[in-house]
């Protein structure tokens, strides 16, 4: 089976393959609530998945997912989508935690740091050669905090073109494919790309329950793994198609 992710080349095969795609597809995500049927590692397991399928199909490379280094007290169930509790309750964490100043920077200073670190990685892609670079941010607000990053690299690094976006930016056919927290769509992303990490049976007996920390349409009835397989191969035809218009941009 051929290789695609980059960390487990050897020198001669990351250059054969870097002369046929010089392209990057990295994964961004973190850990965080998605509902009692999903993965806590859900935004990032989703990005990991599809990022070795675009590679795969495209020629180019899948490099190491980021999981860290994201804000913890804004944007996430945890820290100011549970004002109940409930999701604390289940997960048994401290409230305390998830405040801001608990461990020292403002939201903005984490929101800044991300920042910082998104152009590190964008830089060290550069210095790979790398002619084109995907991000997928599995975790919807991580675009708005990698963005900044992406412009300011692009200004700098015109030999390497960036581009970061959430699953439904990069399809051409917008139709089938949607997002939401834990609901429709990603449970049937992940449920395709990941089945071994969903598992709808925590339901059985309590399909009449409020679910906890959902956001969007009720997963029980309207998800599938069909639904999920469709919207997948829409996502990576279009990280493909925006890697090899970036490789063209590029000086």
């Amino acid at each position: 089976m051929e290789k695609v992710r980059y960390e487990e080349m050897l020198p001669h095969e990351i250059v054969a393959r870097r002369k046929r795609f010089p392209a990057a597809f990295i994964g961004l995500g973190g850990l965080e609530w998605h509902g009692e049927h999903l993965a806590v590692g859900n935004d990032a397991l989703k990005a990991e998945k599809l990022c070795e399928m675009a590679a795969a199909r495209s020629g180019g490379f899948a490099f190491p997912t980021l999981w860290y280094g994201e804000p913890r007290v804004l944007h996430l169930m945890e820290a100011d989508h549970d004002a109940d509790g409930r999701i604390r309750r289940k997960m048994r964490f401290k409230k305390r935690k998830f405040a801001p100043g608990y461990y020292g920077p403002s939201a903005d200073e984490q929101a800044e740091f991300y920042g910082r670190l998104i152009r590190h990685l964008l830089v060290q892609m550069n210095t790979l050669e790398m002619k084109a670079v995907c991000l997928l941010c599995g975790h919807y607000p991580l675009h708005g905090w990698a963005q900044p990053a992406v412009e300011q690299f692009n200004r700098e690094f015109p030999d390497t073109r960036a581009f970061a976006g959430i699953e439904f930016h990069y399809p051409r056919r917008t139709g089938k494919v949607g997002g939401d927290h834990a609901a429709k769509w990603e449970t049937s992303y992940l449920w395709y790309l990941r089945p071994d990490c969903v598992d709808m049976s925590v339901f059985l007996g309590r399909e009449d329950e409020p679910l906890i920390g959902v956001g969007g349409e009720d997963p029980r009835g309207t998800a599938s793994v069909e639904l999920g397989r469709e919207a997948c191969e829409l996502i990576v035809e279009g990280m493909v198609c925006k890697a090899r218009q970036l490789i063209r941009r590029a000086r």
